[in-house]
């Protein structure tokens, strides 16, 4: 069970070891919420090192739906949030 989850999560660019400790979190949770969580992190442009932080920090985002999730993943793409940070607008902005 576990070695098939480890190489799904190897394959979207997990170290063995990062697989590992994802695999620790929320063991009683199936497969498929793991890898439907630390894909929509990676979506959003962090790392795979950065996705496991989150995950490590707040493991109920493993518990939420992933729709809920896939939802929450697009709204802060639409905010823009890119490769982990939110995008800074062009120009001089601030005035004053």
């Amino acid at each position: 069970r576990g070695c098939g989850e480890a190489a799904a999560l190897r394959a979207m660019g997990f170290s063995e070891e990062q697989a590992r400790r994802l695999l620790g979190l929320q063991p009683r949770l199936g497969p498929q919420r793991r890898e439907a969580a630390a894909a929509q992190l990676l979506l959003l442009g962090l790392s795979a090192e950065a996705a496991l932080g989150l995950l490590e920090r707040s493991p109920g985002l493993l518990r939420m739906p992933t729709e809920r999730l896939q939802d929450r993943a697009g709204e802060l793409r639409r905010l823009g949030l890119d490769g982990g940070r939110a995008a800074r607008r062009r120009g001089r902005g601030r005035g004053g």
